[in-house]
């Protein structure tokens, strides 16, 4: 998200392997070389081993790269201790062979009669099998006979952690041992070729000095990451970050130390801490620490602690825990709301009411309220919660520094049918109207209760202003559409997040005056969230993790499941589980579970397939951990628009699955792809990942952490020319 901040074209320090980000270091060359002559002479085992992220997958996929496309055909498997079967299977999936259940023998010759109808083509096939060193005995015999009975149309490339080079050099394995072409071993980098790598990766994406790097920092990033390509990448991306939520424009080595110190935190690290290089002071001596600052008029962001889990940390397999189930939803109060404290009543500066339902609604009404208090000449904003939910508490951090307790009127709509709730709704958000005289009423997301606050509002006088208008699923008579075309209808200004929505509005004949292109606040509140000091910094500790559960080869994934409409249908909410578990075979995964998705695994017996896994189901997340955490995983897999949305502005690949519809910008411009319930395009997607990145796809426009400035600039000088005439008298 640092990208278009820095002048760069991309993210410089991904983790994933990329061969056009290949550095020919000095072991890189030589290997390199070595493997060139293998693949020449066709035929055999090619071995490659090395410390965890010492660049081995790149280096392969680099020699790939080269190879002729039209005469060879390329199968990569990532290994989590397959056994025959699921070995085969997975083979098959990655040649995009027809795949079929089967015994090891039917699966094998299944292979054997794609690699042959390849030879008759006169093309050969090279398989990569990553992890390798996981690889059960009899899977390597397997292997062997297929690499025997492919002849010279298979070449099989193992890549593995120092254990594969122990492994094939035991006595178990002679035949492997007496098949390997060639085999090499990666190093670290020496400290001169750590300060040329950090310079390669800058240059690939057109870097011009910003933010600039001192020689001494290169030195540190080499003491930290003792020369391993996927730490530097690690501790070069949150560098960066650093300097751009801090508005630094340098990276010094007391910069590094202390980020390094941070991450080392974070992920669990206990390892003994690399010696003080004495040099460093005098190059770099260390600087007083610096506070990022979001506006000069909000103070700097604290936040309360996460809420603690009732989870006792399980190591890997863990099991998703069985979350207790939310208390009964209380009957709506009959009494009729006091008349809220706030002297603004028939004053001049009549507030502004930002009405808030959902989850996302309070980030997005943080975000605004900040902005808008910001902005000189606006009245006070009042945060208006129609629902009984702990959505204010869950986010209470968000709206530090803003004076809530003065600012916020709950009406505390809980229970009973959709019209009842909706009717109630209306009643009490009247009571407030007529008691604030507001100057301008704002909803998001054209919500059920966007349009009933709005339909309130509208019929007083009241400006409405909708933000997130426009955004359509297009779905034939879809509910929420009808309902946020309706929204869209009543109010007064329209801001828009994309230029999909621009489109929409313009295609239903929308007056281009009502529409004002702001761009998205998530994006803003996403920066406050990344800004947040939480009170456990640390997410492998905040969510009481295993030690090694956020540090592994192929990091971590994210699962937020919030609005799945295949919850209360076992089958096909068996389906989305299966997805979930057969991603946790390649990348471990963490769960914030709401209350609700826990009771019906529970009560399908569904949590029991999670047991086996290693995926750690945990409570719901204030926005700031979920953010911190989603913003280093490999990718995430979601239902939820919001958490899309999130994805692309981090450009973390997301995996979109359900029946529902996706956020359609996220898919055409940004990281998002939808996966529905297809188990073996979910596969190729997270392989993508850990292979190549998967999608990262661009940050649409004004997705930029300035809306809610854009926003306030813009009802500022609509409040100003716009007659104040309000009848509260009005029936609603």
């Amino acid at each position: 998200m640092y990208e278009s901040h820095f002048g760069i074209s991309g993210p410089p320090f991904q983790l994933s392997p990329d061969p056009s980000f290949y550095f020919d270091s000095h072991g890189h060359h030589d290997a390199l070389a070595v493997l060139r002559r293998a693949l020449d002479a066709l035929g055999g085992f090619v071995v490659v081993s090395g410390e965890i992220g010492a660049g081995k997958t790149t280096l392969v996929r680099t020699l790939l790269s080269q190879l002729d496309t039209q005469n060879v055909v390329v199968g990569q498997v990532l290994t989590t201790q397959l056994d025959d079967a699921e070995l085969l299977r997975a083979i098959l999936l990655a040649f995009g062979a027809p795949s079929r259940s089967g015994s090891p023998a039917e699966l094998g010759e299944a292979l054997r009669q794609y690699l042959a109808g390849l030879a008759r083509e006169g093309r050969r096939a090279v398989l990569i099998i990553d992890e390798a060193q996981h690889l059960e005995r009899s899977a390597f015999e397997w292997l062997i006979e297929l690499e025997k009975g492919g002849g010279a149309g298979l070449q099989v490339c193992l890549i593995g952690q120092p254990e594969l080079r122990d492994l094939v050099a035991s006595g178990d394995l002679i035949r492997l041992r007496e098949r390997v072409a060639v085999s090499c071993h990666l190093g670290p980098l020496s400290p001169e070729e750590t300060g040329g790598y950090i310079r390669h990766r800058l240059a690939k994406v057109g870097w011009t000095g910003s933010p600039g790097f001192d020689d001494a920092a290169f030195v540190e990033v080499h003491r930290w990451s003792h020369g391993i390509p996927r730490r530097i990448n690690l501790l070069c991306n949150r560098l960066m970050l650093s300097c751009f939520l801090g508005g630094r424009k340098r990276i010094d080595a007391a910069l590094v130390e202390q980020t390094a110190r941070d991450l080392r935190a974070e992920i669990g690290d206990t390892g003994p801490v690399p010696p003080e290089l004495p040099v460093l002071r005098e190059l770099a001596p260390i600087a007083p620490p610096t506070v990022p600052r979001v506006r000069d008029a909000v103070p700097a962001p604290t936040a309360e602690p996460a809420p603690e889990s009732t989870l006792a940390p399980v190591p890997p397999p863990v099991a998703a825990p069985a979350l207790p189930p939310a208390p009964p939803a209380a009957p709506a109060a009959p009494v009729t709301p006091e008349p809220p404290p706030w002297p603004y009543a028939g004053g001049e500066a009549r507030p502004l009411l930002c009405v808030a339902a959902s989850q996302s609604d309070h980030v997005k009404a943080a975000a605004l309220m900040r902005a808008l208090a910001a902005r000189e000449g606006l009245p006070v904003t009042l945060l208006v919660r129609c629902y009984a939910n702990n959505a204010f508490e869950r986010h209470r951090d968000l709206f530090a520094g803003l004076e809530m307790p003065q600012r916020l009127i709950n009406l505390g709509i809980a229970g009973g049918t959709y019209a009842g709730r909706a009717a109630e709704l209306m009643k009490r958000f009247e009571f407030v109207v007529d008691q604030c005289v507001p100057s301008a009423v704002i909803v998001f997301d054209g919500s059920d209760a966007a349009l009933s606050c709005g339909l309130v509002a509208s019929r007083k006088g009241l400006p409405v202003m909708h933000v997130g208008a426009g955004i359509r699923t297009h779905e034939q008579a879809g509910a929420g559409d009808i309902t946020r075309r309706l929204t869209d209808q009543l109010a007064d200004v329209l801001y828009t997040a994309d230029s999909q929505a621009n489109e929409q509005l313009a295609q239903e004949s929308v007056a281009s005056e009502r529409v004002c292109f702001a761009g998205n606040l998530l994006a803003d509140a996403l920066q406050f969230a990344l800004r947040c000091k939480l009170a456990v910094p640390s997410p492998r500790e905040r969510l009481a993790l295993p030690a090694n559960f956020l540090s592994g080869r192929n990091g971590y994934g994210v699962v937020a499941l919030q609005g799945l409409q295949e919850i209360n249908d076992r089958l096909a909410l068996a389906e989305i589980i299966d997805i979930v578990r057969t991603v946790a075979h390649d990348v471990p995964l963490v769960w914030p579970m709401p209350p609700g998705t826990s009771e019906h695994l529970a009560k399908f017996r569904l949590d029991r397939l999670l047991g086996r896994e290693p995926i750690a189901g945990r409570p719901p997340q204030s926005h700031p951990s979920f953010v911190q955490l989603l913003a280093n995983a490999t990718c995430v897999i979601t239902d939820s628009w919001t958490v899309q949305e999130e994805a692309t502005i981090l450009s973390i690949p997301c995996l979109t699955v359900g029946s529902g519809p996706e956020r359609g910008i996220t898919v055409a411009q940004g990281s998002n792809l939808f996966v529905g319930r297809n188990k073996a395009l979910a596969t190729r997607i997270v392989w993508d990942c850990i292979f190549n990145g998967g999608k990262r796809g661009r940050v649409p426009e004004y997705w930029d952490g300035e809306a809610g400035a854009r926003i306030a600039d813009h009802l500022a000088a609509f409040l100003q020319t716009r007659p104040q005439v309000v009848d509260l008298s009005l029936p609603v």
